[in-house]
């Protein structure tokens, strides 16, 4: 309506009817709300538009001033939300608060995982537990690498033997420490979960580790003692037996002095000079070490020498 009327010098009310095409009650009903706001003024029957600069000019001045204000308030709180966050955010890193959250984070993590999940499992346990989940679950059927380091500890947790041989059941590889440092999972090599807290029942924070130098440092770890572990199998009868089985045990001196020299690098040759015995020997008594082990691989046999505690 006020455009119809700054684009004439003047006009008259039933004019503007035809002009913008609005009942005779809804023209008189736009003209005294444009003349109550002092858009208009009206003189003997006919409308003439006051100045839009002079009119508009300060509402447009005030809405921008509006603007100002609430973009200034916009930004003070968006520094004030960073400031806090900052105080726990810091080159990827991200705090997490509470058990529900730490359990959906895991969650995530299992989901997210493309190639492998490395765990510390270390008791008490707040948060998860030894018992299988639906998201563990979920990963088994997708047929990724899992590698768990379980502390001794653990052994002592209710029902942890009948969980482990289901765990080992699905695939998972398992090996033994006397203590871990904390609670730990590791994402392929794209995140990680970190305990913060002393864990247990109260356990209700940990921290998001991103690719960087702490994600790498984490996962050199678990690696170091991956390999310094006891491997964790079934055993006859369906139990846990994270130690060599007495008839798995290697009781010759000389197969201890062979395997010794030979995990040192040196060849048949070498180990035959050594031992003051023939080479057939030597190599008679590798033979013999790797029917043991179940493999012609001798760094298979290394393996399984480590695992078995042999040397």
């Amino acid at each position: 309506m006020y455009r119809a009327i700054v684009a004439q010098l003047a006009i008259q009310p039933d004019e503007l009817v035809e002009a913008t095409g609005l009942t005779a009650d809804s023209v008189t009903a736009s003209i005294e709300a444009l003349i109550s706001r002092g858009l208009v003024n009206a003189s003997g029957g006919t409308l003439t538009a006051v100045s839009p600069l002079l009119t508009l000019g300060d509402l447009v001045a005030k809405s921008e001033r509006d603007a100002r204000m609430a973009r200034a308030a916009l930004d003070e709180l968006a520094d004030h939300h960073r400031s806090i966050r900052q105080q726990e955010e810091f080159r990827g890193l991200e705090v997490i608060h509470g058990r529900a959250n730490i359990g959906d984070w895991i969650n995530h993590l299992m989901r997210a995982t493309e190639r492998e999940l490395r765990l510390f499992a270390k008791p008490p346990f707040g948060v998860v537990g030894v018992a299988e989940t639906d998201s563990e679950k979920e990963f088994a059927v997708r047929g990724l690498a899992e590698r768990v380091i379980i502390e001794r500890s653990l052994l002592d947790e209710p029902e942890a033997e009948q969980d482990l041989l289901a765990s080992l059941d699905r695939g998972q590889q398992i090996r033994l420490a006397e203590t871990l440092p904390s609670k730990l999972l590791i994402a392929d090599d794209s995140m990680a979960l970190v305990q913060l807290d002393e864990g247990g029942p109260s356990h209700d924070i940990v921290v998001v580790v991103r690719p960087g130098g702490l994600l790498t440092s984490l996962t050199t770890l678990f690696e170091s003692l991956w390999e310094r572990s006891i491997q964790l199998r079934e055993a006859p009868g369906r139990r846990i037996e994270p130690y060599p089985a007495s008839e798995d045990a290697l009781d010759d001196p000389m197969d201890r002095k062979v395997l010794a020299l030979l995990l040192a690098g040196h060849t048949d040759g070498v180990v035959a000079t050594r031992l003051g015995v023939g080479l057939r020997t030597v190599q008679r008594r590798v033979r013999h070490l790797m029917d043991m082990a179940g493999t012609d691989s001798r760094i298979l046999l290394g393996w399984y020498a480590r695992d078995r505690g042999w040397l």
